[in-house]
């Protein structure tokens, strides 16, 4: 079976980059130390042991093999951890220092690259964190994918089993003066006797394709998040490879949009309960944070106005994907479109939440069933 996508439609250089990166503990240990993300997976896990009892379970990108211990713990008969990177021998020593090398079995190989005849359709469960900054940045989803196609028996549950990508518009003038000031070099008429002033434009249009990767004030946004569900037990490869996500805001207040912030909402559903991780505003941080897309031209709003939107994602060899965002005000005809660089992206450290979620309609199971931050 040969599958069109996953980790070797990218380029060998930026793969063995990837791989180079996580197979080092210090890249491992931000990782297991994001409390939100190690609490939400472990509860998800050792709350549904009725999902892993005496089951066979595939761990998908396993890293230091966190998943797998928890899968063993939770009652499974075996566990396939499947880890690409150099980490995979890490992971090996802790799964052998916890006494479970009985259970766990090691595969430092890509799931892409295991024989289908070897475990064709025989793992009840898989788990996996695939999940990127805007969701589906560095494009591991499709390797969930594909394990669930190669390897997940009919009925076969996944963890986690859907996820939500969320945008609002925020207004943020001091971001937006911030990045364009950063420019202002370029403005220098006599550098040395150069005069720089031609390259201006340029030198803006670069800094506003750089995604910002923070935690920012949920107060900012001018109206409610919008959201594009991709459920991982039916999507086709495709579907993460190319995303066309169409949508309306209706503008709460008055204000500027200066551009998009973007998160996503992880479910786990399980048959014993359903949990959700949520990387929103609204939520304590995680390692992922938020994602803003500023627009080089804002768009002045006021309450009850609605604004028409538009962001493509396509997936790219580099492992990321090219995002382009479009918001319209069709009632002054006003359009504002920018494209992003996800691989070139600023972080800004804020690290610190500014609310507590407050939305709870991401129809994962029904409400009375849902655990949300």
């Amino acid at each position: 079976m040969e599958l069109e996508g996953g980790i070797h439609t990218n380029t060998k250089g930026t793969v063995e980059q990837y791989f180079k990166y996580y197979s080092k503990l210090s890249n491992q240990q931000n990782m297991m130390q994001d409390s939100i993300r190690t609490s939400y997976y472990h509860d998800a896990i050792l709350k549904n042991k009725a999902d892993f009892k005496d089951k066979v379970v595939m761990d998908v990108g396993a890293g230091s093999g966190i998943l797998s211990l928890f899968a063993a713990k939770a009652g499974a008969k075996k566990v396939i951890a499947v880890e690409a990177s150099s980490a995979a021998r890490s992971a090996k020593i802790l799964i052998e220092s916890n006494g479970l090398s009985h259970i766990i079995q090691i595969m430092e190989v890509c799931v892409e690259d295991i024989n289908d005849k070897e475990l064709e359709k025989s793992v009840d469960v898989i788990v996996s964190e695939p999940l990127g900054t805007i969701l589906f940045n560095e494009r591991m989803l499709e390797s969930y994918v594909i394990a669930r196609d190669k390897f997940l028996k009919p009925g076969g549950k996944m963890y986690p089993s859907e996820a939500f990508l969320c945008v609002a518009p925020f207004y943020d003038e001091r971001l937006y003066n911030e990045q364009l000031n950063k420019t202002i070099f370029w403005n220098n008429i006599s550098f040395y006797g150069i005069n720089l002033n031609a390259l201006k434009n340029q030198a803006v249009a670069e800094k506003f394709r750089q995604p910002i990767i923070e935690s920012y004030d949920p107060q900012t946004n001018l109206a409610a998040d919008v959201r594009y569900k991709v459920d991982f037990l039916t999507c086709k490869l495709i579907d993460l490879q190319h995303i066309n996500f169409d949508f309306s805001f209706d503008i709460s207040r008055v204000g500027i949009i200066h551009g998009v912030g973007v998160w996503f909402n992880a479910c786990f559903s399980g048959s014993e309960t359903t949990l959700v991780l949520s990387t929103s505003p609204f939520s304590p941080p995680t390692h992922w944070y938020q994602t803003r897309f500023l627009l080089l031209q804002p768009i002045a709003v006021n309450p009850g106005q609605s604004v028409k939107g538009n962001i493509t994602m396509n997936a790219n060899e580099e492992q990321t994907l090219d995002v382009k965002v479009t918001l319209t005000l069709p009632e002054l005809n006003i359009t504002s479109t920018g494209e992003y660089d996800v691989k070139d992206p600023e972080y800004r450290w804020g690290g610190f939440s500014y609310g507590t979620q407050n939305q709870t309609n991401y129809q994962c199971v029904p409400i009375s069933h849902l655990s949300l931050l």
